[in-house]
């Protein structure tokens, strides 16, 4: 049976009887993880198991855990995972301005029959962008809802990067390089440095209304067990 948890890197007891990998994670979901976080990464003597929306995997749940077994798992809160799709969005925003004005001086310059290859990967960064601000926007609707944040100049400017963006796509697709150099140095340029500036501020608030961190002492769960020796920091599974 399992003994022993490694929950964000601090060490949990197990005092109920677990002895497969999805009665583990059951017993982590019923009893350490805080309304509204989730389980984020599951570990398994040192293999990533595949774990998406609280789903697991029939032959992978049936894993049998033992005293040895090492099993790892990371939690997060949403406005963890909004601030580091947040923080994602500043740095592809700060990597696609340092290259954009030199693939729009090479697509003014360039011929129609020419193929511009940078082209489609802007095309896809700024579609990634846009759908990580719809992601942390998602992931920050209660606290939205609550007015502890506002995400709405953010989520503007991604709805702004959206329009452009089907400009671009057209004039991509007709292979009017002039035309998306225009797009890139009068649309996508300035909202990209607003955006720089927005998503920073809103990862400001998002991580001053974060809740500190704090893995419950549990009692039960599978049974009458007693009180969970406090959680300590310690070396893993010596």
């Amino acid at each position: 049976m399992l003994k022993k948890i490694l929950l964000n890197n601090r060490l949990v007891p197990v005092p109920v009887p677990v002895r497969t990998l999805s009665q583990a994670l059951a017993w982590v979901e019923a009893n350490l993880v805080p309304g509204g976080s989730l389980v984020t990464r599951v570990v398994l003597d040192r293999d990533v198991i595949d774990y998406d929306n609280a789903a697991l995997a029939p032959k992978k749940g049936q894993i049998e855990l033992t005293e040895k077994s090492r099993l790892e798992i990371q939690m997060d809160s949403p406005a963890t995972l909004a601030t580091q799709t947040l923080d994602t969005v500043h740095s592809l925003c700060s990597a696609i301005l340092g290259t954009l004005k030199g693939i729009a001086v090479h697509a003014w310059q360039s011929k129609a029959s020419e193929k511009i290859p940078d082209l489609y990967s802007l095309h896809n960064d700024i579609t990634l962008i846009v759908d990580l601000i719809g992601h942390a926007q998602g992931l920050l609707q209660s606290a939205t809802a609550a007015k502890l944040v506002d995400p709405a100049p953010v989520a503007g400017i991604g709805r702004l990067l959206e329009q452009s963006l089907s400009s671009f796509s057209m004039a991509r697709s007709q292979s009017d390089w002039k035309a998306c150099a225009k797009v890139m140095l009068n649309r996508f340029e300035p909202l990209l440095k607003d955006l720089l500036m927005e998503s920073e501020t809103l990862q400001i608030r998002v991580l001053g209304i974060q809740p500190q961190l704090s893995l419950p002492i549990c009692s039960g769960g599978y049974g009458t067990m007693g009180d969970v020796t406090p959680i300590k920091r310690a070396d893993p599974y010596r």
